[in-house]
């Protein structure tokens, strides 16, 4: 359940903090008063695109902040998964900022992607607004909506059927290649046979280039390395070097040992030193010896190295690729040995997994013909309690085996007549304004019953209705209320009376700026706001005594 809102320095709003309750809330007020603006700000705070023109002039950023409560596995596994922390009390912290050319977004404090935000959101609250009901206008939106009531009760064909149209798009695409191929045969097989040759013949072992590049380096570079030991050596071995100094110490050192035997000690350090002198010697020597090498040997490696660099340039990146090149060469010219076999084999595994996919479509198809018979029922009865009571709806579902997708073979029209005597047409043909917004809900009323979500928001659900029609729609979210927290923008009288929670939007200006707030309603707030939207200009008394009756008959409805 959403249970607050906070906004900072959006478009019209300097500040303002809302608090939601669970059933209906209700918001209203003036048109122009900035509605629109606290379901964007919602909209943002979930993943929106967001742009610096929602800054509020002058400021440096906007502000968004959303708390909900949620204990539901699917929710904290979604967090998990995104390795967020799950707090104790479920609370569910999302907050986005959006400064000139940037926006950042975090939940319960860590920062996450659009991605994450959008993914969690989808599990907390349900958006309808006017563009959803725009999109029954469309018929290619009707197998999505089939597909969401059926919802997990399908789930399984779906991906059967996806996984089925995989694996034979793939056979076919092979097929469409070899296909082709086989236009060219005799030069693919050449210019394989002549690939598969130039690769065996350089007898390649795995890291054979690394070792040959280490000495080629060391070749390359050997006389400067030996020039430099060389002068090391000389250093150490010249005379008046090194090994001379320490020869010449120690004469000198063993000639007056016997005059003090703590000299000992000097002797024998000395001695060490001109053995570590002498060692050091013989090392330098024997890393000179066997850094000699002959120039044919330095061309042997060169060219060697020059050969694997060529195949790896044409054949991959590394040794390992190559030989994985040349295996997949060896399989093509053994597969064009017996090519036509090959190809029938293709044809005949293509012709299965047809069948296959052909198959796994059926069932769902019959699957989605069940839930659109129960569908067509439930929006029957729905529409009914929304003023709409000789309506007759039908939905189709209309199979093609040579037209298949993702989604399997069907496509779905939904069929309605709203008057007695008239024959049933595509919704996309009939429907008036008001009657595709009482469509829209009859069905979020439908979906309501199978949703785990918690919040479900409404802006202006009740565009082209007036009367008992608004009434009935009243009724019609008050019963979602009771399942769900609702959170609905109307202009009509009907509607908020039936609020369990009341908020009025309001639109101030002052010598400098105008500013939008939102303030929650006491019960007498409540009524003068009902008479206010029952009234053209002025509100009279007897508007406020119709505005009370309006909110006895909503809590004398609420009770039955």
């Amino acid at each position: 359940m959403l249970e607050s809102l906070h906004v900072k320095n959006l478009a019209l709003i300097k500040e303002s903090e809302v608090f939601f309750y669970p059933g209906l809330n209700i918001l209203s007020g003036e048109t122009g008063a900035g509605k629109s603006i606290i379901l964007g700000s919602i909209r943002l705070a979930l993943g929106a695109k967001a742009g610096k023109e929602f800054i509020r002039s002058g400021e440096e950023y906007a502000l968004i902040e959303l708390i909900f409560k949620s204990d539901k596995k699917e929710v904290i596994d979604r967090l998990m998964e995104f390795d967020l922390p799950v707090e104790d009390d479920s609370t569910i912290f999302i907050q986005r900022k959006i400064m000139d050319g940037r926006s950042s977004a975090k939940i319960n404090g860590e920062t996450v992607t659009g991605k994450a935000l959008k993914s969690i959101a989808s599990l907390l609250i349900n958006i309808h607004g006017q563009n959803d009901t725009a999109q029954l206008l469309d018929t290619k939106n009707y197998l999505d909506i089939l597909d969401e009531y059926a919802g997990l009760e399908i789930e399984d064909l779906l991906n059967k059927v996806e996984d089925s149209f995989s694996s034979y798009s793939a056979l076919a695409k092979e097929l469409e290649e070899n296909e082709s191929l086989d236009k060219n045969r005799d030069r693919e097989l050449s210019l394989a046979e002549f690939e598969l040759n130039e690769i065996d013949s350089a007898n390649i072992k795995i890291g054979e280039d690394e070792k040959l590049e280490d000495r080629y380096r060391l070749m390359n570079n050997s006389k400067k390395i030996v020039d430099a030991i060389a002068r090391a050596y000389q250093a150490i071995d010249s005379e008046g070097g090194v090994n001379d100094a320490l020869d010449h110490a120690l004469r000198e050192v063993r000639s007056v040992l016997r005059y003090d035997e703590n000299i000992n000690d000097i002797e024998s350090q000395l001695s060490d030193a001109a053995d570590i002198v002498g060692q050091l010697r013989h090392s330098m020597n024997e890393y000179m010896s066997d850094l000699e090498f002959s120039e044919a040997e330095f061309n042997e490696v060169e060219s060697r190295l020059d050969t694997l660099n060529h195949l790896k340039s044409k054949y991959g990146n590394s040794l390992e690729d190559v030989l994985e090149y040349a295996e997949n060469k060896r399989a093509f010219i053994e597969k064009m040995a017996d090519f036509g076999s090959y190809m029938a084999d293709l044809k005949k595994r293509l012709d299965e997994s047809r069948e296959t996919l052909i198959g796994c479509c059926r069932q769902l198809s019959e699957a989605r013909k069940e839930k659109a018979r129960i569908l067509s029922n439930d929006l029957e009865r729905n529409l009914k309690q929304l003023n709409l009571e000789n309506t007759t709806c039908m939905i189709n579902v209309l199979s093609d085996e040579e037209n298949i997708t993702t989604k399997g073979f069907d496509s779905v029209d939904i069929l309605v007549s709203f008057n007695v005597g008239e024959p049933v047409r595509s919704l996309s043909m009939v429907a008036s304004g008001g009657e595709l917004s009482r469509f829209m809900l009859a069905l979020k009323a439908i979906t309501a019953e199978k949703e785990s979500i918690d919040t479900l928001i409404f802006d202006e659900i009740d565009s082209g209705i007036s009367g008992k029609t608004a009434w009935n729609v009243a009724e019609k979210m008050n019963v979602i209320g009771l399942n769900h927290q609702v959170i609905a923008i109307t202009h009509l009288a009907q509607i908020a009376a039936m609020a369990d929670s009341h908020y009025l939007i309001e639109k101030k200006s002052d010598t400098d700026r105008t500013q939008t707030d939102i303030i929650k309603l006491s019960e007498e707030e409540s009524v003068n706001e009902i008479a206010r939207l029952m009234s053209s200009d002025v509100t009279t008394k007897a508007n406020i005594e119709s505005a009370r009756e309006l909110k006895a008959q909503a809590r004398v409805s609420k009770r039955l």
